[in-house]
């Protein structure tokens, strides 16, 4: 039953559009057993807010790091540092506010194009990073990493990374990249 519910078939008709899967590799549903096995017996099921949403529906026992009492006031006190904007990526970064950028929380917005744009807008990032600046993105199904002919202008920081997807609560996840700026 599982391998059916995480089929590409019915994980398009929950919600996700099946174009997402373009540039996936592997089956999906073994990929995602796998790593909710993971999940239930590697980590603390009691405190994987997302793994109880998942499962419950809710979040009995763990909230994400967003809805936790003791960060209400840090977050509601930054609010005024967004800045919210409607337009991709690739429009943003050709803006005047795309330079001396010190982070990048990428997600994982590589897996929904194809390795040719997603090294382009690659370069595009780091060219907008400050020295030492730091992209962070996740891999689910399609396996995406800084390209050979970049080594020269981005550092894979592999250990760090290795151990972030390790304790990762978001556990569906295959890899975790964590790249400077040189």
């Amino acid at each position: 039953m599982a391998r059916a519910f995480f089929s590409r078939t019915v994980i398009g008709r929950l919600g996700r559009d099946p174009h997402f899967f373009d540039y996936a590799e592997g089956s999906i549903s073994e990929h995602l057993l796998q790593r909710a096995g993971y999940a239930l017996s590697a980590l603390d099921p009691g405190a994987n807010p997302y793994l109880q949403w998942l499962l419950l529906g809710c979040h009995r026992s763990a909230l994400p790091y967003a809805l936790r009492q003791e960060n209400f006031q840090a977050i509601r006190e930054n609010l005024g540092r967004l800045d919210c904007r409607v337009q991709s990526l690739e429009e943003f970064m050709g803006t005047p506010e795309a330079s001396d950028i010190d982070g990048f929380n990428l997600s994982d917005i590589f897996e929904y194009m194809s390795e040719r744009n997603a090294c382009q807008l690659l370069e595009k990032l780091i060219a907008s990073g400050r020295k030492g600046a730091r992209l962070v993105y996740w891999n689910l199904l399609a396996p995406r990493r800084r390209p050979d002919r970049l080594a020269h202008r981005l550092r894979p920081l592999e250990e760090l990374a290795s151990e972030l997807l390790r304790t990762d609560k978001a556990f569906f996840y295959s890899a975790l990249n964590v790249e400077e700026v040189l």
